[in-house]
């Protein structure tokens, strides 16, 4: 019985997020209330409020859970490619990201400039607690591999992920400073450069 309760709770949990989600994904956020995202998940606008506190609650879960989804689609095309170099396979991730991104520039929009979120923030941290997506690991375990050795992996990881994801939201949507393709040899040297800071000279 109790676990069919929580089975109930979890997919209303589920419609509101997929109603927040197709609401914010097609309409400015701003006009979109929470009277209508209960409506569109079928449920009374009070039961929104047993699993969420705010809008801005809402779409900040969204936002971690659209970004995670997009590195985890990097991290597995990674994984079916022979991609053994430190720089080239950050390289590769990123533009796996990027071109995901261009095909689907509804996505960016809501995501806006917060694609690190995917991996720093606390809700992804906190509710996908040793699950697939290790990232930071692999960062960690193939920069030892090809000999960079950063202070502080992490930090490295977030300028990285921050960088792209503000520069290339104005790329993508705007033009701005370069179209998308235009703009992507100027990143990739940034992030070589970036990722060069920590290589050693081990051979």
């Amino acid at each position: 019985m109790k676990s069919k309760i929580l089975e109930n709770k979890k997919q209303k949990e589920n419609k509101l997020l997929k109603s927040a989600f197709d609401l914010f994904t097609t309409r400015d956020i701003d006009t979109v209330t929470i009277s209508e995202i209960a409506r569109h998940a079928g449920v009374a606008k009070g039961t929104f409020y047993l699993y969420f506190k705010d809008k801005d609650q809402i779409r900040n879960i969204l936002i971690s859970r659209e970004s995670r989804r997009i590195f985890l689609n990097a991290q597995k095309a990674l994984e079916e490619n022979d991609i053994r170099g430190f720089e080239d396979a950050i390289i590769f991730m990123i533009n796996h990201i990027l071109m995901e991104l261009k095909k689907n520039r509804s996505i960016l929009a809501f995501i806006e400039k917060n694609l690190s979120w995917g991996i720093f923030s606390d809700y992804v941290q906190n509710a996908f607690a040793d699950d697939e997506l290790h990232i930071k690991n692999d960062f960690i375990q193939l920069a030892k591999k090809n000999h960079y050795q950063f202070k502080d992996p992490e930090v490295v990881m977030y300028i990285i992920i921050d960088m792209v994801g503000s520069t290339c939201y104005s790329s993508i949507i705007n033009n701005k400073p370069l179209p998308i393709d235009q703009y992507k040899p100027y990143l990739f040297d940034a992030v070589r450069a970036i990722l060069r800071t920590g290589k050693t000279n081990e051979e």
